[in-house]
């Protein structure tokens, strides 16, 4: 999924040249812009918004404007003619945001595989994106944090996102937030790895009914234009690098189990092909003409799995494409003595649960920078 945060650029309805055949209209308090031959769809993309919208900005606890340009377009190319004037769009970007002026650019065809995206997905991303620049008045967040939450916001966790992040714990390859906060990698198998992390510790920090108090809070010393780690700090009264420690420790035990399971997993498929090959065998000894005849089913069945086997288009970041969460079972509460006095690190990690949990470049326009995925 494609996103961009914090650009600053010419988005001023007054200059957009419509193409042929694009018709603007205003819903609620948000403007759209689209072919009249997807009418129907973004119909459905209107209603979807409206619900999307009060769901992302209540999750941030604060009142927003619900001021929206939201320009759908019918494929790449036509998506940058709607873009503002001298921002160029790269070439497999599926969605953009640009939350200073409440701007969201869609496609209805993936770049490259010209597939249809997972247009409500990609829109509630880049509607957090927007939500999350006007609840923080514009302040900077790093990124990992933006992306994260757009990520959680829109459900775009999977299991293969869950794969990548066991991965990364068991192998070792866990990026700081350090790291992630000075800029996202551009190698596949670490961007993939940045958006999982990002995605999981935003979870994290809202675990509980509690934390997710104190994650307004942060969001309210952000939207003062306090610093982030000192808001993170003031909200959560530990500092980032601690919550961090934490988290990876959750992740090692949370993923412990892992291995195993997937043994069991490749005993059965084992298994599987096992009985599988007895049957072709048994199957070809029985009869000569029936084999033949099982061998013509079976060419179209293959035929048949090819056809659906073909990738969809990512929708975010990687897919962005708005694949629902595999929650995560709870931690258990931790037990507590009544003659320990608890400091405000014991607070802030007591009854804790564990939470639940795709690379693109930036583009810099006017000294602002967007991220794309």
């Amino acid at each position: 999924m494609g996103s961009a945060v914090g650009v600053r650029a010419d988005a001023s309805s007054a200059d957009l040249h419509l193409p042929h055949g694009y018709v603007t209209e205003k819903v609620g308090a948000a403007r759209f812009s689209y072919p009249v031959a997807a009418r129907d769809e973004v119909r459905n993309l209107e209603a979807h918004e409206a619900e999307a919208w009060q769901r992302v900005a209540g999750e941030l606890g604060a009142k927003v404007s619900s001021e929206l340009d939201i320009r759908v377009a019918t494929n790449p190319e036509q998506m940058q003619a709607l873009a503002p004037r001298g921002v160029p769009l790269p070439g497999y970007a599926d969605g953009i945001a640009f939350p200073e002026q409440g701007l969201i650019l869609l496609t209805l065809t993936e770049p490259d595989t010209w597939l249809r995206p997972d247009m409500r997905g990609v829109l509630t991303h880049e509607l957090s994106h927007v939500a999350l620049y006007r609840a923080v008045a514009g302040s900077e967040v790093p990124r990992w944090f933006t992306e994260g939450l757009a990520v959680h916001q829109a459900g775009e966790r999977s299991f293969a996102q869950s794969r990548t992040l066991w991965e990364g714990t068991i192998q070792g390859r866990l990026l700081s937030l350090d790291r992630l906060s000075a800029s996202f990698p551009l190698r596949h198998n670490e961007v993939d790895l940045a958006y999982a992390q990002s995605a999981d510790f935003v979870s994290y920090m809202q675990g509980s009914a509690d934390d997710r108090v104190r994650f307004r809070q942060l969001l309210g010393q952000l939207a003062t234009h306090v610093p982030f780690a000192d808001a993170v700090k003031n909200a959560y009264h530990v500092p980032l690098g601690y919550m961090e420690r934490e988290w990876r420790n959750a992740l090692s035990q949370r993923f412990g189990r892992w291995p195993a399971f997937l043994i069991g997993l490749s005993f059965i498929w084992t298994l599987g092909a096992i009985l599988l090959v007895i049957g072709y065998v048994r199957t070809r000894i029985r009869h000569k003409s029936t084999l033949r005849r099982w061998e013509g089913e079976e060419a179209v069945l293959d035929a048949t799995h090819r056809v659906q086997a073909r990738p969809l288009a990512r929708t975010t970041e990687a897919p962005s494409s708005g694949l629902s969460a595999q929650a995560t079972p709870p931690i258990p509460q931790s037990a507590q003595t009544t003659t320990v006095t608890q400091g405000p690190i014991d607070d802030f990690f007591d009854n804790r649960r564990q939470p639940s949990e795709t690379g693109v470049p930036t583009v810099v326009h006017d000294g602002q920078s967007h991220t794309l995925h």
